[in-house]
């Protein structure tokens, strides 16, 4: 019965050490029936045997799973912000964290008339397509390198029927920084897992992209060069929005200042940690 199915799906992946086991088995269920599976396995619609292709799904589901590959890219989409993002091998699983940044973002854009935003590295697009749907009036571009996470990209402005304008260019190059100038904001979500992250992230991280986790060393390459790299592509007045690790608030407010930033302010997410790092470039004379 298809309940007893469920019952065994969350007592293995409870076994294998899979934190929310409960959670984690009614998604995947819910992924092979329908996003209505719960209510309809408690109004009794689901008193039945799987079939061999329910059977086949699920099974190769939990297969993956136990072999620590992230849920996200099980079922292939991800909520963030109220809205689901396609997601998969080779782009970077959002994250509740970063709505801190969006939250920032808006709040920032809510005294102009047509912001012009830019977010760099932005993988899936959950942060510039979020802020073109919260901020309507703005004009949102979207910078992606890497071909994998580019193409998902793509598909969820698609999906989103986003106004977003997409661009494959490397964030790091000063020739991409010079394409743009006159931008209100820039948001960015970089890679900035130091060398001893890396060495001791959980199994499931690191099956995604190492290009999206990596921030050199000390986890700030990043930092330092979009922050130099992209100032004079900001407005006077115009800020650098980034997401930080919990532990990088006093390098990130060094790094913004001697980039010529300033109005420099560390944020922290709903749990409490240092997540978002905020830096204006200088207005002459002020």
């Amino acid at each position: 019965m298809v309940k007893s199915e469920l019952d065994a799906a969350a007592a293995t992946l409870k076994s294998a050490g899979v934190e929310d086991y409960l959670f984690e088995a009614r998604v995947i269920f819910e992924t092979v029936f329908s996003r209505s599976f719960y209510l309809d396995l408690l109004a009794g619609r689901l008193d039945r045997d799987l079939s061999d292709e329910e059977k086949a799904k699920l099974s190769q589901m939990l297969s993956r799973r136990l072999g620590g590959e992230p849920l996200q890219y099980i079922i292939g989409e991800w909520e963030f912000y109220g809205e689901d993002f396609l997601v998969g091998k080779g782009v970077l699983i959002p994250r509740q964290d970063t709505e801190t940044l969006i939250d920032e973002a808006v709040r920032l854009c809510s005294g102009l008339d047509s912001p012009k935003i830019l977010d760099l590295c932005s993988g899936t697009g959950c942060i510039p397509i979020t802020l073109s749907r919260l901020i309507p009036f703005a004009e949102v571009h979207a910078a992606e390198l890497y071909p994998e996470a580019y193409s998902y990209l793509e598909k969820n402005i698609l999906k989103h029927r986003s106004r977003v304008i997409p661009h494959m260019i490397d964030a790091l190059a000063e020739s991409s920084a010079a394409e743009f100038r006159g931008l209100d904001i820039i948001t960015c979500n970089p890679p900035y897992l130091s060398g001893d992250d890396m060495a001791c992230m959980q199994r499931e991280v690191s099956f995604e992209p190492r290009s999206a986790l990596y921030g050199g060393q000390d986890g700030l390459d990043y930092y330092r060069a979009i922050s130099v790299l992209w100032h004079d592509s900001l407005k006077p007045g115009g800020y650098i929005i980034y997401e930080i690790g919990a532990s990088q608030a006093d390098d990130l407010k060094k790094i913004l200042a001697g980039a010529g930033f300033d109005e420099i302010k560390v944020l922290k997410d709903a749990a409490g940690k240092d997540r978002v790092a905020v830096g204006r470039a200088k207005i002459a004379g002020k």
